[in-house]
């Protein structure tokens, strides 16, 4: 992660308003422990874990360690980026889910509205069953409607059929889907990709769909009044 962003970046900046950690899974935390501890960041923002696994506790150390600004957001959170731009907190609920799969059970999902462009981002928590049904329940469809929707996807898993409730209100016009990284028993087993087809709660929709597995890095852009995206 910290080598695609330097390239984004001229070598001179080397700082960030804003790190959201939207799942404490370990190759989320990895990617932006880097982040973290080589740029300078303004503020740090996750939700928190009921029990806070050893890669969690070594991400708020870090954190502390830098004297970085942190907070914990909860659904109905809305973070300001500037006059135009802010990040609406659409999950988890303000009291943490205790279960059999906390990191994504209680996972950020956000929505960014900014002038021309509405991005929904589930991310991992696409793939839990109990976080969608807490959104379905709890924020308005009018709400979910976004221009691009970003999911993850990870081997052996399939998405919940509530996914394609939450796309059916989003109706977006761009899909992403992001692999998630090869776990070691992935690894071991002699897993080499985590590239799958498309499931089926998919298959039938009409917006466009682009895994970046195949595509490469996404760069989504506005101008105030529409959006637009590059492949780098």
């Amino acid at each position: 992660m910290g080598t695609e962003l330097d390239a984004q970046f001229p070598f001179w900046q080397r700082s960030l308003d804003l790190v959201v950690l939207t799942s404490p899974k370990s190759d989320h935390i990895t990617g932006l422990q880097d982040i973290v501890s080589r740029y300078q960041i303004g503020e740090v923002v996750d939700a928190g874990m009921l029990h806070p696994n050893t890669g969690y506790a070594l991400w708020r150390r870090t954190i502390s360690d830098r004297n970085i600004a942190y907070t914990q957001v909860r659904q109905g959170t809305t973070i300001a980026l500037g006059s135009q731009v802010a990040l609406q907190v659409f999950w988890p609920s303000p009291s943490l889910h205790k279960g059999t799969n906390e990191d994504l059970e209680n996972g950020l999902i956000v929505r960014l509205v900014a002038p021309g462009l509405r991005m929904l981002l589930l991310g991992a928590t696409a793939l839990d069953q109990y976080a969608l049904n807490g959104l379905l329940s709890s924020i308005s469809p009018q709400y979910l409607q976004a221009d691009i929707v970003q999911i993850d996807d990870e081997v052996g898993k399939t998405f919940p059929t509530e996914l394609s409730a939450v796309l059916q209100f989003a109706h977006p016009s761009l899909l992403v889907i992001s692999p998630s990284a090869l776990s070691a028993k992935d690894k071991k087993a002699g897993v080499s990709s985590i590239l799958t087809s498309l499931p089926s709660v998919l298959i039938s929709t009409v917006w466009q769909t682009m895994q970046t597995a195949q595509m490469g890095t996404i760069e989504v852009n506005s101008n105030g009044q529409g959006w637009g995206m590059n492949v780098v």
